[in-house]
């Protein structure tokens, strides 16, 4: 059996009809194999082709999702994907589009293709929601990781269409392709993604995830993830696309496939229904009409709690009751150490994730917790470090449970803060072992247990103090913004922003005109009210990067970072035009006039230092003050 990819390729080229991207297709293949290639050039080289671009903006919308701001052209592609992924996606494009159809008479190419984006759908769903790999990637992946099959029947359409009988399955197809032409449809894969540039990793997959049992991957890892992912999402394709009486034995594929995973019931009927719903948006965009998929009916699994009798240990009278928290997501074993536990004598609460765990230890304040390693949304290996984290839970002792019982898994669960590592499946002999271990260690630090509690508690209260009373110490407490001690550092802040970088910054000091008279006609409670409302009008209509402050008695004083004195200015002028279209009255119905001067001064190359700034908008203040008030002055 060849195993060699260039020796692959070489005997399927020498027919001439080897499946390969034509067109801008082809070009950004060769493109992107020079190292001086740039972003802006496979930009421009796709945008040539008006049709491709276009698929290529929806492809990558529909695969970015609502993560981040829509795709418009193809530079923005290029700029949220990478170059890699975009080729990658081009790629897939383009071979859907120009190999719909084809010479061997029993490769049925529609089928072929349905189930290729089935395929990638799922995986991409599935590595989005375990975080495995960029979501882009394995799609494509999932659209290409057959390609092999496509490139048989196209070079050896009659040998190709010979092995295609009835019935037969993926062991005996791959072992028929080796008799008849020296390699199988998985390695021609790995060897076309060779020769497309991508990565050995998915060059392997590819050629393994369909037979992941043969496999050499590591299990655990993250290859062996990937390749249980791409399997699990070909075996809901095959689900998907099988006849109504062949249905329940891929069904039984998929369960399988989800148990290894650890994919619950729940999240796997969520799948589905998101991946049916994205299948059709793929079918229309990549114009491969119509695709009516079924339902996927899941039977339950059966849940047995174990048979009442003996235990192997029981507690004394004198023995100590523990509150214990189990954590497992498998219901047959979450009710079986449920049992043990509870006719032990011991008060028992339950979850089925770690997420879960997390809140109710919060309720339920556990002495003890015996979480499974692999659980969706949070596994047990993490709930440990988030339990160790949180002060009130570092007392906690911990168990993991896990099948994969190796000396490094054991070093990973003690480093995250484990206490105990159980084998599964579980023996009560030694679980109760394990546990009245747990029970010594339980009792001793329930003596500290209070004192730790109070400590605790004194240094939260604490620092929540202090945080009121930094908040304190900077805000103004009439109008609520920051004081001046607050526009100073800040202010600061910015003015060494702008020496590090070439930035602009502004600063506008404002004033309410005849504020005194204000005070003096009205009385100090309206003029206090008057300073609120001024103060609101001018956060309201200030920039969302500005910071507006009260620099002292009417004046205040606005911080403009990133802008130029132009921009302060047209800012400056909402500000003037809304606080004098205040509408501020008196409690004897008297309107209050309200109006401000402000001073704009933007930071020149030749300032020194952050007050000459200050002094400048202070100077440009007084100069709008004495051209008549109401105004905005830049230049005094």
């Amino acid at each position: 059996m060849s195993s060699d990819p260039k020796k692959i390729l070489d005997k399927l080229k020498i027919s001439g009809h080897l499946p390969t991207p034509k067109g801008v297709a082809l070009q950004v293949i060769e493109l992107t194999r020079q190292d001086s290639a740039t972003n802006h050039d496979l930009v421009r080289l796709i945008g040539a082709d008006p049709a491709l671009s276009q698929r290529v903006v929806k492809a990558a919308n529909a695969l970015l999702g609502k993560v981040s701001r829509p795709v418009v052209t193809i530079h923005d592609a290029v700029t949220v994907l990478g170059m890699r992924a975009l080729r990658q996606l081009v790629l897939g494009i383009a071979l859907v589009a120009d190999y719909r159809h084809g010479p061997c008479t029993r490769f049925d190419y529609t089928h072929f293709w349905y189930h290729s984006l089935l395929t990638a759908v799922a995986a991409r769903l599935l590595a989005q929601q375990a975080r495995l790999m960029a979501a882009e990637e394995i799609f494509v992946l999932g659209l290409l990781g057959q390609i092999g099959q496509l490139a048989l029947a196209t070079v050896y359409p009659q040998a190709f269409s010979d092995l295609l009988q009835a019935g037969i399955d993926e062991q005996q197809l791959r072992a028929g392709e080796r008799a008849q032409f020296g390699f199988d449809h998985a390695e021609v894969s790995a060897a076309m993604l060779a020769d497309m540039h991508f990565p050995v990793m998915f060059q392997q997959l590819a050629r393994d995830y369909r037979t992941p049992q043969a496999s050499e991957t590591a299990e655990g890892t993250r290859e062996w993830q990937l390749l249980r992912t791409l399997n699990l999402a070909a075996l809901l394709a095959d689900a998907w696309l099988a006849d109504d009486a062949e249905r329940p034995r891929p069904i039984r594929a998929v369960r399988r496939a989800a148990a290894e995973l650890a994919v619950e019931e729940g999240a796997l009927l969520e799948l589905v229904a998101v991946c049916k719903n994205d299948v059709q948006q793929w079918v229309g965009l990549l114009g491969m009409g119509s695709l009516h998929l079924p339902d996927l009916v899941f039977a339950p699994a059966e849940e047995t709690l174990p048979p009442d009798g003996d235990l192997p240990y029981t507690l004394s009278p004198h023995d100590y009751k523990m509150r214990v928290l189990l954590v497992e997501d498998d219901r047959a074993m979450r009710a079986l150490v449920e049992h043990w536990l509870t006719a032990a004598g011991h008060r028992v609460s339950v979850a089925q994730d770690g997420a879960e765990a997390l809140k109710m230890a919060e309720l339920h304040r556990p002495q003890v917790v015996i979480a499974d390693w692999n659980m969706p949304q949070m596994d047990g290996v993490a709930l440990c470090r988030e339990l160790r984290r949180l002060p009130q839970q570092r007392h906690v002792y911990l168990i993991v449970m896990t099948a994969a019982y190796t000396p490094d898994k054991q070093v990973e669960a003690f480093e995250a803060g484990s206490d105990d590592c159980l084998a599964k499946p579980l023996t009560p002999k030694l679980f109760f072992a394990r546990l009245r271990a747990a029970q010594r260690v339980v009792q001793l630090q329930e003596e500290l247990a209070f004192d730790r509690e109070q400590l605790v508690r004194f240094s939260g209260e604490l620092s929540a103090a202090n945080k009121r009373l930094q908040q304190q110490a900077l805000t103004d407490a009439l109008t609520g913004l920051p004081n001046r001690r607050f526009a100073m550092d800040r202010l600061e802040q910015e003015w060494a922003l702008t020496r590090r970088g070439d930035r602009a910054l502004s600063c506008m000091m404002i004033d309410i005109d005849h504020f005194k008279s204000v005070n003096d006609r009205f009385g100090h409670q309206v003029g206090d009210e008057a300073l609120k409302q001024v103060a609101e009008t001018l956060r309201k209509t200030a920039r969302a990067q500005d910071v507006v402050c009260r620099h002292g008695g009417e004046e205040f004083l606005v911080i403009c970072p990133d802008a130029v004195a132009a921009a302060a200015c047209q800012a400056a002028e909402r500000m003037r035009l809304a606080v004098e279209s205040l509408r501020m009255a008196a409690p004897d119905g008297q309107r209050v006039p309200l109006t401000i001067s402000i001073g704009v001064a933007e930071k020149s190359g030749q300032a020194a230092a952050m007050h000459e700034l200050v002094n400048r908008a202070d100077d440009n203040l007084y100069a709008a003050k004495n051209q008549g008030r109401n105004r905005i002055v830049l230049n005094s």
